[in-house]
């Protein structure tokens, strides 16, 4: 049986994300009524689910805001009767018949991409960044050596215990336009984080004529699908469509928690987003609606499996490099806030 709280959470992860000049506010007061009105939610049930619908929203509400929605929804007049949502002959969400309410939630849809640069330009409204005013940002010092910038991110993004995946081993493959492309191969080697980190201390971080790749998740040491994902923490934003100047700027100013950027050694920068999923439902969910918000950036849609690999700072690639083909750590944030990283 599906309780009062994960049926309306259910709700409320169908609709679209308020996005500001997009009629976000509307959005925003219209999930904190299902919730206060809908599903009859006391005021602080309503608000921490309204602040789960908050992560994904562009920018974000602040606290007040929040708590400003919920008491107005709450004192504000509806055409439904207060709980018209909690009908108990209604089918619960899971059971794949149709949901509980009458009109619902529309899921949220990723933005027809026409020119993904355009779109970025006109969000950044003229704003660059170099990858030294990431560097300089950092929360984490990157003063040192590039090849040991892989003990730098696994000492500060995973817990002792935590067992990391990488993969160095790779098939090269050829693109439609000729060019010479490697894919990861097997399943590479876990290790426990300190294990891990002593080891790209040493030495530096191992690499291949492809670089190297690292699983964002912990695993259990069993396997490295995502069933075998002990930690729901990070999502990948990349994009192989926008130039590069445009990629590094926007996940600078994108309001969201990201806790690492990282030069790929080919066409892209990588993002990682700090999630905290609770479970593969919910990371699938979360990051499902992070993507659509996204997509009009010309942003990765399939990135949305927890065992995503991406690649592994202190690494350089020959195959399908660009530069020096450095996999370059640019900024690090163990703790990062849902806000720009530059202003």
């Amino acid at each position: 049986m599906i309780d009062l709280i994960e049926r309306a959470r259910r709700y409320v992860a169908k609709c679209p994300p308020a996005v500001s000049g997009q009629g976000g506010h509307n959005a925003t007061f219209h999930v904190a009524t299902v919730l206060v009105n809908g599903f009859a939610l006391g005021e602080a049930d309503a608000l921490a689910l309204l602040r789960e619908y908050n992560t994904g929203c562009v920018p974000p509400w602040n606290e007040a805001e929040l708590i400003h929605k919920v008491k107005s929804a709450a004192v504000a007049k509806h055409k439904e009767a207060r709980g018209f949502l909690l009908s108990g002959d209604a089918p619960h969400p899971s059971s794949g018949q149709q949901q509980i309410h009458t009109s619902p939630c529309p899921l949220p849809k990723a933005a027809r991409v026409v020119n993904p640069a355009s779109v970025t330009e006109k969000f950044l409204k003229g704003f660059r960044c170099t990858e030294q005013d990431l560097v300089e940002t950092s929360l984490v010092r990157l003063d040192g050596e590039w090849n040991f910038d892989g003990a730098l991110i696994v000492g500060a993004l995973y817990q002792p215990g935590e067992q990391i995946n990488f993969v160095t081993d790779f098939e090269p493959t050829s693109e439609r336009n000729g060019k010479s492309k490697a894919r990861p191969k097997g399943c590479g080697l876990t290790a426990e984080r300190d294990q891990l980190v002593a080891r790209f201390a040493e030495s530096g971080t191992d690499s291949s004529d492809a670089g190297a790749w690292l699983r964002m998740n912990p695993v259990d040491g069993r396997g490295i699908g995502d069933a075998n994902v002990t930690a729901f923490r990070f999502a990948l934003l990349e994009s192989d469509t926008l130039p590069l100047d445009l990629q590094l700027s926007l996940f600078a100013r994108l309001p969201l928690p990201v806790a690492a950027i990282l030069s790929s050694g080919g066409c892209s920068y990588h993002a990682w987003v700090r999630v905290e999923a609770l479970d593969l439902d919910d990371y699938r969910r979360t990051v499902s609606r992070l993507l659509g918000l996204v997509a009009r950036f010309g942003v990765d849609g399939k990135n949305k499996n927890p065992s995503r690999l991406s690649r592994l700072p202190g690494a350089k690639r020959v195959i399908g490099a660009a530069g020096d083909g450095i996999q370059r750590l640019l900024y690090l944030n163990p703790q990062p806030e849902q806000r720009r990283i530059l202003e």
